[in-house]
């Protein structure tokens, strides 16, 4: 299947999630911070990352634009309980958005769409989104 990093505080939800995607034969590597997450991404070899920010705008900010300086940055999964994050999640160029909370078979049904895409199309949207750092003035 594909290798997937998972961006997650709760040490729990990031066990649940892991524990469905290795089920199903996807390759899973964790992050609990932000910063390691963005460091494994650097080191390659990643398909796709869920990503709960946790830390708000600025955690966001910081890891859009450390992707955004990769020459071929990894689609990503915004996953947030905010109201305002289906917004959010199209205006810093996600992928695709999930809702918390969410289960192991929500994480499975994303990550296997984006296995069965060719590599990096860009979004499960029709339309790809930009990233856009007026976003992080709100």
């Amino acid at each position: 299947m594909s290798t997937v990093l998972v961006v997650e505080a709760d040490p729990k939800l990031c066990r649940r999630w892991s524990s469905a995607l290795e089920l199903t034969g996807h390759t899973v590597l964790v992050a609990q911070r932000l910063t390691d997450g963005v460091n494994r991404v650097r080191e390659g070899g990643i398909d796709l990352i869920f990503l709960d920010p946790g830390d708000g705008p600025k955690g966001l900010e910081y890891f859009v634009i450390a992707l955004s300086r990769l020459p071929d940055p990894p689609p990503f999964v915004l996953i947030s309980s905010s109201p305002k994050a289906p917004e959010i999640s199209a205006q810093v160029g996600a992928a695709a958005f999930l809702p918390k909370p969410c289960t192991g078979d929500d994480i499975v049904d994303l990550a296997s769409r984006f296995a069965a895409m060719p590599i990096h199309e860009g979004t499960l949207d029709d339309e790809p989104t930009e990233p856009r750092r007026e976003l992080f003035r709100l």
